[in-house]
């Protein structure tokens, strides 16, 4: 409130009762963090919640009051209540947002509103839709009755008011500042529970003055820059092989349904032509950096500069230039993430076909049906791609009444009303029975290949973009955090002359590259071209894995798992747990260990960057 216009003696009443809201409904929700913060960081969060509504409302009654000037006070009522109307929705939608998935409103949410198809990845329902009509509609008329009762109204000790609420900005500032500088977490951690909260740091003021931060590991690196991939051009020896290549990915597909009950038929063919591999993780705990990791062997990192570049994976520039047949088949879009951009830049639109109409299931089946239709075209002298990314298993866990495996499941799951605590079992075998006909689309896909002869020259790859998680760590979905159940995935190769086989040590979708080109007759090392190694190494020489997010980078390794910021800083901005999500009692101790193995994450996130 400070800063500007005062607001008219009518609206004041209006306009601090709304301030009291919005700090209220600040700390609803950061109340995981009151739960767990020691003294210091409940009141840094108190300090901010009352500051940052103080801003809101002071922003709201400036901008009002402006307007009032400008174009006459009898719009000035009319104009505060649609904008704290919009204010409240915007703080509402955001409580729901962290609530589920454990981020704010921010640019992943942005890039999901704003590309084509993202909206649609979200599978909502009318009713859901109705539903936040109905919510935004009961502020709006809840704001105006608020108004009507507090007109004219005055308010006794404004000007003390007015001053408290200075205090806690300039006091919030200044402790975040400070805390960044020495690296207390409990101040760090809760102003993570404060929406769209902007830091002030002092590193700039420190250095001048001679004042040292504390860190316990530096991670400085350059993660950004003009690419430098691959590091040297792909060859190939003598007469390459050209095995047909199919890739067959599930959305949401954790590791654990990989079970003869819930998926027979991949479980069948792992066990009659595969490798499964069962301790694999996504490079990403969403479809994005998912699906870039398994394509381009590298750390989530690097998405955002090859996007800027619309730089081809090597592995499909190189079965494009061997006049590999081409079928690619979404039951999303391929705009949103942005492959069309990144993975399949270079793809003829013709050669890609995308379904997005109707529930997952549907989509699944009529794919599978052009997929089986594709190939039952393709030349006898022609080697061929095929690529599908199947629906089934995403939210809202759609599937027909013949994929029933799980009688107790939600009827309908609606985001606007579901309970997580009092419904999750049922939405999990939701997901469970969605799963199920995921199998039996597989099992169409996977017959018609052996049943054509097609699988005894065809490398066939199956896994999932990234998992979901169903408030085992108290979280549901994905994209939210690096919990095994959002980042482990089932994998299966089935590779031509290899006998099946169940590997057990860890591997990464980093690795499937590496694995991948050599069988088409690459003789590169996999460093010219991605982090990983070969998922057949009887040795490899990688102690960690590493997953992203859309903003964050975790180190997984034996023992630990270190979440990080893509452009990392130190202890700070880290969470430190061991590698199966449990908390530590020494975070910095474990992290003065995993100096040299950070230091290793470094080089992995700029290896491809053209140092300039």
């Amino acid at each position: 409130m400070s800063g500007v216009a005062a607001p008219r003696p009518c609206l004041r009443a209006f306009y601090l009762l709304n301030l009291l809201f919005l700090f209220l409904l600040q700390l609803y929700i950061g109340r995981a963090a009151l739960a767990d913060l020691p003294l210091a960081g409940v009141l840094f969060l108190l300090a901010a919640a009352a500051g940052y509504g103080a801003l809101y409302v002071g922003l709201v009654a400036g901008l009002c009051r402006l307007t009032g000037w400008l174009v006459g006070q009898a719009l000035e009522p009319m104009l505060a209540v649609l904008m704290l109307s919009l204010l409240t929705i915007l703080l509402l939608v955001d409580s729901q947002i962290y609530g589920m998935y454990g981020f704010h409103l921010n640019g992943f949410v942005w890039n999901l509103v704003t590309t084509p198809g993202g909206i649609e990845s979200m599978g909502g329902s009318e009713s859901a839709s109705l539903t936040m009509v109905a919510i935004c509609l009961l502020v709006v008329m809840l704001q105006g009755g608020l108004l009507l009762l507090t007109r004219s109204r005055s308010v006794p000790g404004l000007r003390y008011v007015v001053v408290v609420l200075v205090l806690c900005m300039v006091g919030e500032r200044t402790v975040y500042g400070f805390s960044h500088l020495k690296g207390y977490r409990p101040v760090l951690m809760a102003a993570q529970s404060v929406p769209f909260y902007q830091p002030t740091t002092f590193r700039r003021a420190a250095e001048d003055w001679g004042i040292e931060m504390v860190r316990s590991v530096e991670l400085d690196a350059e993660v950004s820059g003009r690419l430098n991939y691959p590091r040297h051009p792909l060859q190939t020896g003598g007469e390459a092989p050209r095995p047909n290549v199919m890739i067959l990915v599930a959305e949401s597909l954790r590791w654990d349904m990989l079970t003869p009950e819930i998926m027979p038929n991949l479980w069948r063919f792992a066990e009659r032509h595969g490798t499964r591999f069962t301790d694999h993780l996504s490079g990403g705990n969403g479809t994005r950096m998912g699906i870039f990791s398994l394509f381009y062997g590298l750390p989530g990192n690097y998405w955002f500069s090859i996007l800027d570049e619309r730089r081809s994976p090597v592995v499909m520039d190189l079965l494009q230039k061997g006049d590999y047949r081409l079928g690619l088949f979404t039951s999303a879009n391929f705009s949103y993430p942005e492959f069309d951009r990144t993975v399949f830049v270079n793809v003829p639109k013709e050669n890609m076909v995308s379904d997005d109409k109707e529930e997952g299931w549907k989509r699944d089946r009529r794919n599978v049906r052009r997929l089986l239709d594709w190939l039952d075209a393709n030349p006898a002298d022609q080697p061929f791609m095929g690529f599908m990314f199947f629906e089934s298993a995403h939210a809202r866990y759609y599937f027909p009444e013949e994929s029933v495996i799980r009688e107790d499941f939600l009827p309908e799951l609606n985001y606007a009303t579901m309970d997580l605590e009092q419904d999750i079992e049922g939405i999990f075998n939701r997901y469970i029975n969605a799963s199920h006909h995921l199998d039996q689309q597989l099992g169409r896909v996977l017959a018609a290949l052996e049943e054509s002869g097609c699988l005894e020259n065809t490398v066939v790859i199956i896994t999932g973009d990234h998992g979901e998680e169903f408030m085992e760590n108290g979280r549901w979905g994905h994209n939210s955090e690096f919990h095994q159940q959002q980042v482990r995935v089932p994998l299966v190769m089935a590779v031509p002359g290899r006998a099946p086989a169940v590997v057990t040590r860890p591997t990464s979708h980093m690795d499937v590259v590496p694995t991948l080109l050599p069988l088409l007759g690459v003789t590169n090392p996999a460093s010219d071209y991605s982090i990983g190694t070969s998922l057949f190494a009887a040795h490899p020489d990688r102690p960690y894995r590493l997953v992203a997010s859309w903003d964050a980078l975790a180190y997984v390794g034996e023992d630990y798992k270190v979440a990080m910021p893509l452009k990392a800083g130190g202890l700070s901005e880290m969470t430190i747990s061991t590698a199966d999500d449990q908390p530590l009692a020494d975070e910095s101790a474990v992290l003065s260990r995993l100096r040299d193995a950070l230091a290793s994450v470094l080089n992995d996130i700029s290896l491809f960057f053209r140092k300039l």
